[in-house]
Formats: structure tokens, C-alpha cells, sequence
């Protein structure tokens, strides 16, 4: 078989870990919580705003991945979800189901009232259930899927409106910037998603998925997972100034990355055509 570039899912592993790290050491040092949760005047530049340098830097890498390994995309990589095994639509479903059961905790234990995010959690939690139970009972994505994907990007563009508007200085807020971004990236990571379950693909949204995948993965492990992180090294310490991050933009993180590998997973139809092109050549 041909061989093919993987540059952008080995990129997006790396990138989500350096950045939870990076957000990790960012929280237990230099964040001031006595000033808001503003950065501490002390901690200096690198420290500061070095976090977000990565986060351009590895933005820059996903683009140049996704062009570098788009060269053989349609002739090496999964193409159309009729192209997906049952298996591969099984670990679709049970990463969407994983997602609804963080959503679910989160809705039990987080919220204290009723209001438009807490509706917005209710209506993505409800989404991720019925497309995963729809996946593994069918084991194949019926267009349908990706249609009702919208309601999730809908519901992530009402909860980044909420936010934007409820902070007046969120920008030099770290972790409810980093939060908007998550949710920014969110509402075109499943936009893109559900063109491809709809299988209403153009051109270039093959790339855009994978590039909203990668952002997505990396900026939630940096806004959700690296506090939780944060929270097992010092519990003490990150309960007593911060409030819990969302637990439940961890399961973004689990279909994004489900997403990355099974989209690099390899196209039987390529075995047969490299066998014959093997007998001719003999």
C-alpha cells in the first residue's frame, strides 16, 4: 500500500498535551486569583502570554498538516461514512455516548438554576444520547444524524454568546477566554461534522473538520481538562480560589480525537487496486 503522511493526528496528540501542561503550570503559578483571575504582573511575558504563542503556533501546524496530508486524503484516507466498518461506526457512537454521560453529570451536579445554558447543556446532552444509541443500534450513519448535529452547534453558539456578554473583560479573563474559544471551535467542529454524517460534503470541509477536530481536542484540554489536572496536584489550593471547570467539555475532546483516527483509517478498496497494480507489474 501506498504510503501516506500523518502528520496532523500524531500534531493534535501532541499539541493537546503540551497544552494542557503549559494551562496546568499556568493555573498552579501564575494566575492571580486575588485580582479576578487575572495574570499575576509578576509572572512575566513568557509565562503570561507564551500559552497563547502555542496555541498560534499549533493552529499554524494543524493548517500545514491538513494541506500536507490532503494530497493523498482521497485516495488514502477513509472517504464517505458508506466507507465506515460497523465497528468504526460503533466507536462513533460510544464516544458520543461518553460525551451525553459528561454532559448528564454535569447537568445533575453543576447547575444550580435553571436558565439559557443550562437548556443549551440539556439540548447538547440530549443530541449526544440519540446519536450515540442511533450508531450503535444501526451501526451506520444515516444522513438524518448529521442534520440534528446543527441543534449542537446551535446550542454552542447561544452558550458563546452567553458568555461573551456576561463578562465585560472576559479577554483578560484566562479561563473564561479560553472557555469562549473552546465553545467558538466547538459550534464549527460539529458543524463540519454533521456536513460529513449528511454526507453533504464540498471540497474543502474535510479539511475544516479536521482542523476544527484538532483546535477543538486542544483548546478543551486546555480549558476543562488542565483544571481538573490542576485540582488532583493542589486540591486544596485550586478549590479554594477558582470554581470547577466543565467537566463536560472533556467529551469533545473524546469524539474529536475519535474523529481524527477513524478519518486516517484506510480505505479497503486501496488493498484491492494495490494487489492488481502488484500482478500487472509482475
Amino acid at each position: 500500500m501506498k504510503n501516506t503522511k500523518k502528520i496532523l493526528p500524531i500534531a493534535s496528540l501532541c499539541a493537546a498535551a503540551a497544552a494542557t501542561i503549559f494551562r496546568v503550570f499556568q493555573l498552579l503559578i501564575t494566575v492571580d486569583y486575588n485580582e479576578m483571575g487575572f495574570y499575576s504582573s509578576e509572572a512575566g511575558f513568557l509565562p503570561t502570554h507564551g500559552f497563547y504563542l502555542f496555541l498560534l503556533i499549533a493552529a499554524a501546524v494543524f493548517i500545514t498538516a491538513v494541506f500536507i496530508d490532503g494530497k493523498n486524503a482521497n485516495a488514502a484516507y477513509m472517504g464517505g461514512t458508506g466507507d465506515l466498518t460497523s465497528k468504526q461506526t460503533a466507536v462513533f457512537g460510544l464516544s458520543f455516548l461518553a460525551a451525553a454521560c459528561l454532559k448528564f453529570y454535569m447537568l445533575v451536579f453543576s447547575f444550580k438554576s435553571f436558565g439559557i445554558d443550562f437548556f443549551g447543556e440539556a439540548v447538547i446532552f440530549a443530541v449526544f444520547a440519540a446519536i450515540g444509541f442511533i450508531l450503535l443500534g444501526s451501526k451506520k450513519i444515516k444522513p438524518f444524524v448529521g442534520y440534528i448535529m446543527l441543534l449542537i452547534s446551535i446550542s454552542y453558539t447561544l452558550k458563546s454568546a452567553s458568555l461573551f456578554m456576561g463578562d465585560t473583560i472576559i479577554t483578560r479573563v484566562s479561563d473564561e477566554l479560553l472557555l469562549l474559544l473552546s465553545y467558538v471551535s466547538a459550534v464549527f467542529f460539529f458543524l463540519s461534522l454533521g456536513r460529513y454524517f449528511s454526507d453533504n460534503e464540498s471540497n474543502g470541509t474535510r479539511k475544516k473538520l479536521l482542523f476544527f477536530a484538532s483546535a477543538s481536542a486542544c483548546l478543551s484540554a486546555c480549558a476543562s481538562l488542565a483544571g481538573y489536572i490542576a485540582l488532583i496536584i493542589d486540591g486544596a489550593y485550586m478549590k479554594e480560589h477558582m470554581e470547577q471547570h466543565p467537566v463536560s467539555e472533556i467529551g469533545i475532546i473524546i469524539i474529536a480525537f475519535t474523529v481524527i483516527f477513524t478519518l486516517y483509517g484506510k480505505k479497503t478498496t486501496l488493498l484491492e487496486t494495490d494487489n492488481e497494480n502488484d500482478d500487472e507489474n509482475a
